[in-house]
């Protein structure tokens, strides 16, 4: 299909405007926890209150995310994404001005918690988009959300080089404010388009237990968490790996070199014809993902670790567009926005979990033993889908609303 696959996106009328706001409204987040870091390290002079906050900031994303998508489904997305937008602006100006004022250190925790509870749920929203405008078309949707998943990738590679920039040119609070500033742009410019003012959820018998009371949605959550933890291992591990080597510097190229892997093979994803179902797709994907952790375990320099991470990250982003499409399968009627935001809440809980194990693990066992941590967890999680397979099966009425 090659360049032509892409096009499909910027056919349906404000296709375009959604994209490019949406785009802009989520590169900070690439930019927010770093900044974070670095404005708490600023003002306290300790790493631990930075982690701490940075911390706070991760959770409050993960467990409010499938609230906000819940209200989405209900509300529609004007409704949620502008007063988030404008309270999570709110919450990173403060954390800059708690800082200055040497407020106490849980005022600062507690602001980058609302923060994080308050990032505008662009992605899931975005997504919901793609599945309404392409409800008939399995191949375009499937275009969409490899794509989705490779801005995603670019995102979290421009972020830290933004703040990098930002941090430069002015200083650590500078990074945060203007990252907030471009969120809330973005935020808006996306939420006033007519596309997102005229998105409504399907009209639904919703009940309280939302998206998950599909018995796809369960597994799908239940293996993603595993997955996810191959993440936070890695922001352990390589760094570990680099050190060990004598060049620390070179952790940030390891983890980018799996970001590039998973752009490729996004862009790869994007543009090729399916015939494999949801099921299978998802299925064979998320076995390569875990397959490509494999060579991670068989190299033993700097040299090698580069290609062997991207290698790793080739299967990443098609992985999670064959989720997504399975998530368009599997939710119940008027719960797609939440269904979207439950996937991201697994992966940032097992990534979280990832984290915290691989530090115990290269503290009392080595930096090996922390990789082939890496690589049980998707394996796990390609377990359990495959033993769960038979819950994937399609709800009456699929796509993101009308």
């Amino acid at each position: 299909m090659g360049i032509r696959a892409y096009r499909v996106l910027l056919r349906p009328a404000g296709a375009t405007r959604l994209l490019l706001t949406a785009l802009v409204g989520r590169l900070p987040v690439g930019i927010f926890s770093l900044a974070i870091v670095l404005v708490v390290r600023e003002q306290t002079g300790s790493f631990a209150d930075a982690g701490v906050a940075s911390a706070a900031f991760a959770i409050g994303a993960g467990v409010v995310a499938p609230l906000q998508g819940r209200l989405v489904d209900r509300l529609g997305q004007p409704a949620v994404l502008l007063p988030s937008a404008l309270v999570n602006a709110a919450a990173m100006v403060g954390l800059v001005l708690a800082g200055e004022a040497d407020a106490p250190g849980w005022t600062v925790v507690a602001l980058a918690a609302v923060g994080g509870a308050a990032i505008p749920p662009l992605s899931a929203c975005m997504r919901s988009q793609w599945a309404a405008l392409f409800a008939d078309d399995d191949g375009a949707r499937g275009t969409a959300y490899s794509m989705e998943s490779v801005f995603n990738e670019v995102i979290f590679i421009l972020g830290p080089l933004l703040t990098a920039l930002l941090v430069a040119v002015g200083s650590p609070g500078t990074a945060l404010l203007v990252a907030a500033a471009v969120s809330l742009l973005g935020t808006v410019g996306f939420a006033t388009a007519r596309l997102a003012r005229g998105w409504e959820g399907e009209p639904a018998a919703r009940t309280a237990a939302g998206a998950l009371a599909s018995p796809g949605m369960r597994t799908l959550v239940i293996a993603v968490v595993p997955t996810g933890m191959a993440f936070g291992v890695l922001e352990v591990a390589m760094p570990a790996f680099a050190i060990e080597r004598g060049h620390p510097g070179l952790a940030g190229v390891l983890l980018a070199a799996m970001a590039a892997g998973s752009v490729l093979g996004g862009l790869w994803s994007a543009a090729r014809e399916w015939r494999l179902d949801e099921v299978r797709r998802f299925l064979v994907l998320h076995g390569a993902f875990a397959l490509g952790m494999v060579p991670l375990l068989l190299v033993d320099s700097l040299g090698a670790m580069i290609p062997a991470m991207l290698v790793a990250g080739l299967a990443l982003a098609p992985s999670a567009a064959a989720g997504y499409l399975l998530i368009d399968r599997m939710a119940p009627p008027g719960t797609a926005t939440e269904a979207y935001t439950w996937a991201v809440t697994a992966s940032i809980t097992g990534a979280a979990l990832g984290a915290a194990l691989a530090g115990l693990v290269v503290q009392h066992a080595g930096v090996r033993w922390a990789i082939l941590l890496a690589f049980a967890g998707p394996a796990l999680g390609t377990a359990i889908a495959l033993l769960r397979r038979r819950t994937f099966a399609p709800v009456a009425v699929a796509g993101g609303g009308r």
